[in-house]
């Protein structure tokens, strides 16, 4: 009896220290995961305010080109230009699937066995794309929504 408690107790701690390894691997690539979101989310700042000096120095150039046209008709309606490029819901599928193909290989890596690190990383790579493909088009929906809702308001306006 003394030789099972003594086995029991064994494995009791070697698979709580397994725990322990696994749950800091666990937060690490958590963390990774994080500072790569971040990073993304600073750099599509960067781009945005990119664009919004890159129209705002459009707009200055062609309100003092209409200015100073021998144009009769003073009708100063300006309307917004046509938006170039994907809109909202690919944008944001795109970057949620980026990230959590990254997050989800590096937590898939992170947690597997030695052995299969790279199947791992496959299938975490995977699942966090698709996750990250679905709330990234979720996202960017409600952005389009939210876009167009004022759009319209400053319509009515008009």
């Amino acid at each position: 009896m003394k030789k099972y408690l003594i086995i029991f107790g064994a494995l009791a701690l070697v698979a709580c220290n397994n725990t322990k390894q696994a749950e800091e691997r666990g937060r690490e690539a958590a963390n990774r995961e994080n500072e790569i979101r971040e990073r993304a989310i600073d750099s599509m700042e960067t781009v945005n305010e990119n664009r919004r000096q890159h129209h705002a120095a459009n707009t200055s150039y062609q309100s003092t080109d209409n200015n100073s046209s021998s144009n009769s008709n003073n009708n100063n309606t300006t309307e917004p230009a046509k938006k170039k490029g994907m809109n909202n819901k690919t944008k944001g599928a795109l970057i949620g699937a980026g990230s959590g193909i990254v997050g989800g290989a590096l937590t898939g890596a992170a947690v597997s066995k030695d052995k299969d690190k790279g199947k791992g990383a496959l299938i975490g790579g995977a699942v966090g794309g698709a996750v990250g493909t679905g709330v990234g088009y979720g996202i960017g929906a409600n952005e389009d929504k939210k876009a167009k809702a004022k759009q319209d308001s400053i319509n009515k306006s008009k």
